[in-house]
């Protein structure tokens, strides 16, 4: 058999100035320190979101505990899904924040809406919703900004998947009161690692700008407790390349994303892909589409089907967030349970040759047709 299609790739789009500046970094010794080359990217991000500035730090992960630092917030509870990666929950945890989990749209899997309505109405001192990016789809931030607003609450928005997402044409959202990109290595503007801040508030920005190194202020005295959340030189080298090939390769991935929808839809009894609401228009970050069957077949079973052919498929996810042990169990949410019982997780990189495009349809016809076969 072909070697295997692998469910993640990552693709670094540095030229030859890219490594001679990196290069050059490495024998100059500067290399660290908010350099020329991390202000340079902070620089280039702004410009391409159409913000007046953004902060770059050493992952999305920090760039999430950043941004809670900043915002002093008092003692309290924050509301986010149980559908997303552990380092959303670990920023709410470690800013000294209790996490209550919030149900997921079936379609979309971000925030469900009517059910945060109603943990706002039953929840104390709710000091802050975070909705996260799926997959390169948006929650409903607009319907969550008002929530929040009735609610006094803040608005942080895990925008992880999100670099190249837009909506209604605006690539970046309005009304969180901050959010986190990430730029590590699986991402779609990959940096190696490496997160941004942005917010429309500058005395936030200035803030975590000295978060990020240590809590360090101009006047010693004047420090607060921070932690070395910087990103590098180099990293930023690697990141503006991306950037610069950016329109490229996010077109790429779109037009391969696109396809391979259209090959789920052929099988609509067996493939149930993500909504996508109609005024966004997804970076594809992830391709995740549900298979019902799974939840009688077993997701392993039907994730081995795929292997078996060569695809790298899997889940997602996983578990969600309430299951982890090391944290206090929240109750299951039905919606939540049935997307991780039965969402696939299927290869899409930035650069995908035709023949790995024709294997892909290949295995998701053959997988379907003997779903199809089964009792």
């Amino acid at each position: 058999m072909d070697p295997e299609i692998p469910g993640i790739r990552p693709y670094f789009e540095v030229d030859e100035e890219g490594l001679q500046t990196i290069a050059g970094l490495l024998a100059s010794g500067q290399i660290t320190n908010n350099g020329r080359q991390v202000q340079a990217f902070e620089k280039s991000l702004a410009n391409y979101l159409g913000v007046e500035e953004t902060v770059a730090v050493s992952s999305g992960s920090d760039g999430l505990l950043l941004a809670f630092q900043a915002l002093s917030l008092p003692r309290g509870r924050v509301i986010l899904p149980a559908y997303t990666y552990i380092a959303t929950l670990n920023a709410v945890v470690q800013a000294g924040l209790e996490p209550v989990f919030c149900e997921i749209e079936g379609g979309s899997f971000t925030l469900d809406v009517k059910h945060l309505a109603e943990l706002l109405a039953q929840q104390t001192a709710v000091r802050c919703v975070l909705p996260v990016n799926v997959f390169g789809v948006p929650a409903d931030l607009p319907a969550i900004r008002k929530l929040c607003d009735r609610a006094g609450a803040k608005l942080v928005y895990d925008n992880a998947h999100g670099f190249g997402t837009e909506v209604a044409g605006l690539r970046i959202p309005e009304e969180p009161d901050v959010q986190v990109f990430s730029f590590h290595a699986t991402k779609t503007l990959p940096a190696v690692e490496g997160g941004l801040i942005v917010s429309d508030n500058p005395d936030l920005l200035a803030l975590t700008r000295r978060l990020r190194c240590h809590g360090l202020a101009p006047v010693a005295a004047e420090a607060r407790p921070g932690f070395n959340a910087k990103m590098d030189e180099i990293r930023a080298v690697i990141g503006r390349n991306s950037l610069q090939h950016f329109p490229e390769t996010l077109a790429r991935r779109r037009a391969y994303g696109h396809r391979l929808r259209k090959c789920f839809e052929r099988f609509p009894g067996v493939y149930q892909a993500q909504v996508i609401p109609e005024n966004v228009s997804t970076n594809f970050q992830n391709l995740g589409v549900c298979c019902p069957r799974a939840t009688h077949l077993g997701l392993a079973a039907v994730l081995a089907l795929f292997q078996s052919r060569g695809v790298g498929v899997r889940s997602y996810f996983d578990p969600p967030l309430y299951r982890f042990t090391g944290f206090a169990p929240g109750a299951a949410l039905p919606v939540t349970e049935r997307v991780w019982q039965t969402l696939i997780s299927f290869p899409i990189h930035s650069r995908m040759t035709e023949a790995v495009l024709l294997r892909l349809e290949q295995a998701v016809a053959e997988v379907a047709e003997k779903l199809c076969s089964l009792p």
